[in-house]
């Protein structure tokens, strides 16, 4: 639906968000398109606007993961600004403010995660109560395995809600299901709820993300890793595996998919396609590209580059 007036836009929200105020970011137009969808446990939606400020008081009932599609948002939170690129996402906790600013045309994706559900579920997939909501941490960010799986978690159920053809209510409950599995154990290994992960030398690790998560679409080679880190390959590659169950290769290979998902969402299909995006992450075969694509993300490249 489209909206120029922001209150008819808050209480088309209100029903998934609770009580928010919203407004243009820049001048007193406002155009917004928002689409909403329901599950039994989850809220999604997006938003596209010409620019969009969001304020919301502290709620009790819903974690909400903001995702940006294309432009960045800031949010003002703790006294301090925190800037959100398609790399990352911003977690609302119950009983935290929000305040979220995007003063260029952004596009967002929003989950909201009930926290009856969330308890409920953590009980049965964990054996344990859910304790996260005081020590997570409000950024997401997808350069991590289980940042990474919770954002194909919300790609894939956002496609099958969106997608033209119906889809069975088993098929929909068992997308649900793999969502809340997501983001439940993302906040179990981000959490003191859960064994944090130990590695002999995280320094050295963290030094060989940043250099993957910064050259996504430049070559690199393992011995660039092996000299970026000060570790031998093969070090560095048990240091990858112990973390994130596969090797750093392939964990460049799953960041690449990512980088390409968020590029295809933010580009218009007459000055961009597809060749092109998997091109500049290095995927030469298209159609091999087309294909872990669509069993990441639950639709092809192209389908993505169109909305």
């Amino acid at each position: 639906m489209f909206y120029n007036d922001p209150i008819e836009l808050e209480s088309f929200i209100t029903p998934i968000a609770g009580p928010v105020i919203i407004r243009p970011a820049i001048g007193a137009s406002f155009n917004a398109e928002v689409c909403i969808k329901r599950l039994e446990h989850v809220g999604l939606f997006t938003v596209a606007a010409n620019s969009f400020k969001v304020a919301k008081e502290p709620q009790q009932n819903f974690y909400g993961l903001t995702i940006p599609l294309s432009a960045s948002f800031a949010v003002s939170e703790s006294d301090k600004n925190q800037l959100y690129e398609p790399t990352s996402a911003h977690l609302l906790l119950p009983d935290q403010p929000f305040n979220l600013r995007s003063k260029r045309k952004c596009n967002l994706l929003v989950s909201n995660f009930f926290v009856d559900p969330v308890s409920d579920y953590s009980r049965k997939l964990l054996q344990s109560d859910f304790a996260g909501q005081t020590s997570l941490n409000s950024e997401v960010s997808f350069f991590t395995q289980a940042g990474s799986v919770l954002l194909r978690s919300v790609a894939q159920i956002w496609t099958a809600l969106n997608n033209k053809m119906p889809v069975s209510d088993i098929i929909l409950k068992e997308l649900e299901d793999d969502l809340f599995a997501s983001f439940v154990l993302y906040a179990y290994e981000n959490t003191n709820a859960g064994k944090p992960y130990k590695h002999d030398d995280p320094y050295h690790l963290s030094r060989t993300e940043g250099y993957i998560s910064d050259n996504l679409q430049n070559s690199i080679t393992r011995d660039q890793l092996a000299e970026i880190s000060g570790r031998s390959i093969r070090t560095l590659s048990r240091a990858f595996e112990k973390k994130y169950g596969i090797g750093p290769m392939a964990f460049i290979k799953q960041r690449r998919l990512d980088a390409a998902y968020f590029d295809l969402l933010g580009a218009r299909p007459d000055t961009t396609s597809v060749t092109q995006v998997a091109f500049s992450y290095g995927f030469s075969h298209v159609g091999k590209f087309a294909i872990e694509y669509r069993k990441a993300f639950g639709e092809a490249p192209s389908t993505s580059l169109a909305k």
